[in-house]
């Protein structure tokens, strides 16, 4: 699980924190966003940091059912250069989110700063057909993670 978590870690970080010009404001925000962990979902749905946008994530987590997917995407979420997406969206393997369009996709990431990593795990898009085609018309340097287990062994990216 280490490894899993190392790899991970030095594959996602490579840029730098969120700017804090004013800690004072900084303090202001975390208390009116009700922020009080580096978690994404704690971000209010209605409320946009300064200098935040949703953006498209540039990272997705898929992997087979009880792969670890959970565990990694809540250890990622811990740095505070990585933004996570709350829910699995389900996006590009249920048509009927698909034809909803990249924007309603976008409407559900979370808000990020320039310099942050969106991230978005639907373990789902592993085993989908048109998936692999779908995120790669999106974005074709888009990085996979996948993770993956065979029955007593840990958790491989």
């Amino acid at each position: 699980m280490a490894f899993l978590l190392v790899s991970a870690y030095l594959l996602l970080t490579h840029t730098q924190g969120a700017p804090v010009e004013n800690e004072a404001l900084l303090e202001t925000l975390k208390s009116q966003v009700g922020f009080f962990s580096n978690k994404s979902e704690h971000y209010s749905a209605q409320v946009r940091p300064p200098g935040t946008n949703r953006r498209i994530p540039q990272t997705i987590i898929i992997g087979v059912r009880k792969g670890g997917t959970r565990a990694l995407l809540e250890m990622l979420d811990i740095h505070p250069n990585i933004v996570v997406a709350t829910t699995e969206v389900h996006f590009f393997d249920w048509d009927e989110n698909y034809v909803k369009g990249i924007d309603w996709y976008r409407r559900l990431m979370p808000f990020s700063y320039e310099n942050q990593i969106t991230i978005e795990k639907t373990p789902g898009y592993f085993t989908s057909p048109q998936a692999p085609e779908r995120i790669h018309d999106m974005n074709s340097s888009i990085k996979l993670v996948v993770a993956a287990r065979s029955p007593g062994s840990p958790v491989v990216i």
